[in-house]
């Protein structure tokens, strides 16, 4: 008796280790799914991290090339703004300077107007202007304020047939000495201090 229930207690003892073994696998495994869905969700964190980065890296690039065009069209628009200042200053200085002189032997018109000419000491110089004394206006004298081109008598009118009281006036000047001198005319009522209708001038240089 002795001997059996020794058997039956070892036996007894080895199938609760055994048990005992398969209880700690069967925790083990089910452990295995907890640490599994652990790696994916670092997995998944990594992935967006990525994603997040690329997506800002796209987005900082997006800008740059933004602002780049819009630098380069902001540094267009002032270079074509400044070209045309350019344009406007050139055109200013063409009509604004006389031309070269020439020698002048005829009789100016308004077709002479800002010109420049060369004249022969003692020459005569006429200048003939269209007028319409009718209507209250005629040419006045503004310079010269010099003795190298001088007026040479009084400017006489004469009325244009068929034109109903339009008509020329005819100044005389006399280049007296050698010099250069500026002659500007206005278009205007006499006592008037508004601006002319139009104006004349001339610039002579006497030899």
């Amino acid at each position: 008796m002795s001997l059996r229930f020794r058997v039956f207690a070892v036996v007894g003892v080895l199938v609760l280790a055994l048990c005992g073994c398969q209880k700690g696998n069967t925790n083990a495994s089910s452990g295995t799914p907890d640490m599994s869905e652990s790696a994916k969700a670092d997995s998944k964190g990594a992935n967006s991290s990525a994603k997040s980065g690329r997506n800002s890296a796209k987005s900082g690039s997006k800008q740059a090339a933004h602002t780049n065009a819009k630098h380069e069209k902001t540094e267009a628009a002032k270079h074509e703004k400044t070209e045309a200042a350019k344009h406007k200053k050139t055109e200013a200085a063409k009509k604004t300077s006389p031309g070269p002189a020439v020698m002048k032997s005829g009789t100016l018109t308004e077709a002479d107007n800002e010109m420049e000419f060369n004249f022969r000491q003692g020459q005569l110089i006429t200048v003939v202007l269209d007028s319409n004394r009718a209507s209250g206006l005629s040419w006045n004298l503004v310079e010269p304020s010099g003795s190298v081109i001088v007026r040479d008598g009084s400017p006489s009118y004469a009325v244009a047939k068929g034109k109903s009281g339009a008509g020329t006036e005819t100044w005389h000047f006399r280049a007296t000495k050698p010099g250069q001198q500026l002659v500007r005319m206005e278009y205007r009522r006499k006592w008037a201090s508004s601006s002319p209708e139009r104006s004349f001038r001339f610039t002579g240089t006497v030899r």
